[in-house]
């Protein structure tokens, strides 16, 4: 059985003016190599071709950015949204690192104020909620074996 090959594609400006407008209307690179064609892996090894590509690419880009943040402006609810879901502002949040476990509650205390005046995220709390509670456990497990080392201590000298 004979296998078909494809033709060696020569390579001229119309050529590259077409891969970069399929590019631009958002097609891939395997619906590229379709439409016009070619071999997928002339397309990703020709270094016209590539940039062709990646100029189509960015011209969709900027197109649609531009076209979702016109929608934004008439809608603020969907621009803290997507504020929030890009992460464009980190919130501070405003602990410190806790060297007792009364220090580590009152943190966890401040996540909870801050979670409910919308400051942090609840994903932020837990991260927060988690840290506390390991660093109460600790310090709690250590002032515990001190106590009991000196009650030892006591009642050896007895």
């Amino acid at each position: 059985m004979k296998h078909k090959t494809r033709h060696k594609t020569t390579i001229t400006k119309e050529i590259i003016k077409e891969v970069q407008e399929l590019a631009k209307q958002g097609f891939n690179n395997i619906l590229i190599s379709q439409s016009l064609n070619i071999a997928v892996t002339t397309l990703s090894t020709n270094k016209e071709l590539k940039e062709a590509i990646q100029r189509g690419r960015l011209a969709l880009s900027k197109k649609v950015t531009s076209s979702i943040l016109e929608t934004l402006e008439s809608n603020p609810t969907n621009q803290q949204l997507l504020v929030k879901r890009l992460c464009l502002f980190t919130p501070i949040i405003s602990i410190k690192k806790p060297t007792n476990a009364s220090e580590a509650l009152s943190n966890l205390a401040t996540a909870t104020k801050q979670y409910a005046d919308g400051a942090i995220n609840e994903s932020q709390l837990r991260t927060i909620e988690a840290v506390s509670n390991s660093y109460t456990k600790g310090y709690e497990a250590i002032e515990l074996d001190e106590r009991i080392t000196a009650l030892e201590k006591v009642y050896n000298e007895k």
